[in-house]
C-alpha cells in the first residue's frame, strides 16, 4: 500500500520581509547567504523587480517576465498578495517547483501542504503580479 503524503512547504524566511531571500536563492540555485550578499536590502524586502531580473542576468540566468500567474512555466516566482494589497509591502514572492506545487516563505503558510490544490492555482492569493521564470535554452 502506498501513501500520498503531503509535500511540505521547504522555504522558510528569516525576517518579516525576507521572502525574496528563500524564493531568489532557490531560483538561482545559490545559498540565501550569496543572496544576501549580493543584494543587502532583499532580507528587507527593498529589492525592486527589475533589480532581481539584472540580478539574475547577471547570473548569465536568461529571465521570462510575465503577467500574471502562468503554470505552465516551471519553476518560477510569483509576486502575490494575501488580501487587497494597499500598497507594495502588502506583496510578496513564493517559489512554484518543477512539479508546480507551491513554496510560500511565510510563516502564515508553514503548514499548508505546497502540493494543496489551493496553492497551486493560487486561490489563497487576492492578488497575482506576475511571474519571473529562468528560461533554459532548448
Amino acid at each position: 500500500m502506498a501513501f500520498n503524503l503531503p509535500k511540505q512547504q521547504r522555504l522558510r524566511q528569516e525576517l518579516e520581509r525576507a521572502c525574496s531571500v528563500p524564493v531568489f536563492a532557490v531560483l538561482a540555485g545559490v545559498s540565501e547567504d550569496k543572496v544576501c550578499r549580493d543584494l543587502p536590502g532583499a532580507a528587507l524586502g527593498q529589492v525592486t523587480v527589475q533589480e532581481w531580473i539584472s540580478w539574475l542576468e547577471k547570473r548569465s540566468l536568461r529571465v521570462l517576465k510575465r503577467d500574471g500567474w502562468p503554470t505552465d512555466i516551471v519553476p518560477c516566482a510569483h509576486l502575490v498578495a494575501t488580501r487587497q494589497p494597499r500598497d507594495e509591502r502588502d506583496f510578496h514572492w513564493v517559489y512554484r517547483d518543477a512539479d508546480g506545487d507551491v513554496h510560500d516563505p511565510s510563516p502564515m503558510f508553514e503548514a499548508m501542504p505546497a502540493d494543496d490544490p489551493r496553492m497551486r492555482n493560487l486561490s489563497l492569493y487576492a492578488e497575482k503580479v506576475l511571474t519571473l521564470a529562468i528560461v533554459t535554452p532548448v
